[in-house]
C-alpha cells in the first residue's frame, strides 16, 4: 500500500536554533507532542462500478447511515471485506455542515466524508483527539485513513491543516510553584487573560489574541480586529481563539476525565496518572494563524515546527522573573523565568512527538466503571430492602439483575439480524479501543 507523502515545502524555521536542552529528559521532566489535529484530505475517487456513477465507498456508508437512523444509534460496520481491525468504525446517523453527509468514528477520531468532487475544499475531514494523537499517534491514524480511502480507489492528492494543538508536559513541576496568574510577569501579543481555579485551588491560565498584529508580516490578514468595536452582522470576534496559549494542571484535569488517566500515565512513564505533578503548556493554532506562518499541510508543519515553537514562546508570549517595565519600553531587558527558559528550549523534530513506550490502552477506566457498578448495586440493594450490613444479599441481587438484563438484551433482535447485546458490544468496542498501534507493512 502507498504511504502518506512526507515531502516538505518552505522553511519557516530557516536559521532558527534552540539552546542546549541539558537537564531535560523525557520520562523525568518533559514530554511533548500534538494533543489535537484537524486535517482535511483532498481525495480523488475513481468510480469502480461500471453500472453506477457512485463509488462503492459512498454506497456502503449510505446504507450504514440508514441503519443508524433506524436504530437511533451509531451503527458498527467493517469497511474492509476481510474485516481488518483498523477499518472497523461506528457510522453515525448524520454528517456535519458544509456538505459532509457521512460521519464515522472510532475512539476519539472522527471522520467526515463528502461526495464533493470539485477539489476546491477537502472532501474528507479528520479530527484526531488527544488520546489518539498520543497513542497510537496521529501518523498511524492518518496512515490507516489513507489506506482505507486507497482501498476504495481514492487518491489523496493533498492535505491541509485547519487546527493543531502543540503541548509540552513538565513532569514533576507543580503549577502552584509558578506565579503564572500574575499578568504583570507576562510579555505577550495577546489581549485577553483568564485565570482558572477549582474552588480555591489555582488550576491554570489562558492567553488569547483577538486583536492586534501577529508580527509575522505586514499584510492586512496579519491584523486581528475585535468585533466588539467593529460593525459586523454576526457579532462574533474575528480571530477569537485563532491563537491561544493555555498553561494548566494536567493531573487536576485528568481527575475529572477517567478515560484519559491510564493513557497519560503510560505517556509519562508512570504507574498512575497522579503519581507526580504535571504542568502542561499548550498552544492552540487555527487555520488563520497557520496560513500566516505558511503552514498549509502536515508536511509544512513537520518542517516548520521549530520555528512555530520559537515564535509562540519567544515572540508571542514570554514569562518573566519580575514585573515588566512597560512605561519605559524595557521589555527586551526582561529576564525570563527559569521555567520559561525550559519551555523555550524544548526541541522538536519532524516526528512532532516524544518517543515513549506505547501499549494499547482503553479509553475507559476500569476502576471508574467498577465504582459505577458498585454504586448501582448498592442502590438496588437499598430498593429491595436489604439490611445495611447484609453484603451477601446485595451481591446476590446485583448479580441476578445484571445477568437478567444482559440475557434480555441478548434475546432482543434488531432489523439487521444482530441482537441488541451484540450491537452494544460492537459499538462500545469501537468507542473504547482506538486504532491499532501499528499499520500492516
Amino acid at each position: 500500500m502507498g504511504n502518506l507523502d512526507r515531502s516538505v515545502s518552505g522553511d519557516f524555521s530557516d536559521g532558527l536554533s534552540f539552546p542546549s536542552q541539558a537537564g531535560i529528559t523525557w520520562g523525568v521532566e518533559v514530554a511533548k507532542g500534538l494533543d489535537r489535529l484537524k486535517i482535511g484530505f483532498y481525495v480523488s475517487f475513481q468510480n469502480l462500478k461500471a453500472c453506477s456513477d457512485m463509488n462503492p465507498f459512498f454506497e456502503v456508508l449510505d446504507n450504514a447511515k440508514q441503519e443508524a437512523k433506524i436504530l437511533h444509534d451509531v451503527f458498527p460496520i467493517s469497511l474492509d471485506k476481510n474485516g481488518e481491525e483498523r477499518f472497523i468504525f461506528n457510522v453515525h446517523s448524520s454528517g456535519r455542515h458544509g456538505g459532509y453527509a457521512f460521519h464515522i468514528s472510532r475512539g476519539d477520531v472522527h471522520i467526515f466524508v463528502s461526495r464533493r468532487k470539485d477539489m476546491l475544499t477537502p472532501n474528507v475531514l479528520i479530527d484526531i483527539g488527544s488520546l489518539s494523537c498520543w497513542t497510537p499517534g496521529f501518523d498511524t491514524v492518518l496512515q490507516s485513513v489513507h489506506d482505507l480511502l486507497e482501498s476504495y480507489g481514492g487518491e489523496v492528492v493533498k492535505n491541509t491543516i485547519s487546527e493543531v494543538h502543540l503541548c509540552t508536559d513538565y513532569i514533576g513541576q507543580s503549577i502552584a510553584d509558578l506565579p503564572l496568574e500574575n499578568h504583570q510577569l507576562w510579555i505577550t501579543r495577546a489581549n485577553r487573560f483568564d485565570v482558572y481555579r477549582e474552588r480555591t485551588r489555582f488550576s491554570g491560565i489562558s492567553w488569547v489574541q483577538t486583536e492586534g498584529r501577529l508580527g509575522l508580516s505586514d499584510q492586512p490578514a496579519d491584523f486581528f480586529v475585535d468585533e466588539l468595536h467593529a460593525a459586523h452582522e454576526t457579532g462574533v470576534r474575528i480571530g477569537k481563539g485563532d491563537i491561544m496559549m493555555r498553561i494548566y494542571d494536567k493531573v487536576l484535569e485528568l481527575k475529572h476525565d477517567a478515560s484519559k488517566q491510564s493513557v497519560f500515565a503510560s505517556v509519562w512513564g508512570q504507574d498512575a496518572y497522579n503519581e507526580k505533578d504535571v504542568t502542561r503548556v499548550e498552544f492552540q493554532l487555527r487555520r488563520r494563524v497557520l496560513k500566516q506562518m505558511e503552514v498549509h499541510s502536515l508536511e509544512d508543519l513537520r518542517q516548520k515546527i521549530t520555528g512555530i515553537w520559537k515564535y509562540c514562546t519567544e515572540e508571542w508570549a514570554r514569562f518573566t522573573n519580575h514585573p515588566v517595565d512597560r512605561d519605559n519600553r524595557h521589555q527586551d531587558r526582561a529576564i525570563l523565568h527559569a521555567f520559561w527558559d525550559h519551555v523555550q528550549q524544548v526541541k522538536w523534530s519532524t516526528s512532532l512527538s516524544t518517543v515513549f513506550r506505547k501499549k494499547k490502552v482503553p479509553t475507559k477506566n476500569i476502576e471508574h466503571l467498577l465504582d459505577l457498578i458498585a454504586g448501582c448495586t448498592i442502590s438496588l440493594g437499598a430498593i429491595k430492602g436489604c439490611k445495611e450490613e447484609d453484603l451477601n444479599s446485595v451481591v446476590a441481587i446485583g448479580q441476578a439483575h445484571l445477568e437478567d438484563r444482559l440475557r434480555s438484551l441478548h434475546r432482543q433482535k434488531l432489523q439487521s439480524g444482530a441482537t441488541e447485546f451484540i450491537h452494544r458490544m460492537q459499538t462500545r468496542s469501537r468507542a473504547i479501543w482506538g486504532f491499532p498501534l501499528v499499520c500492516p507493512a
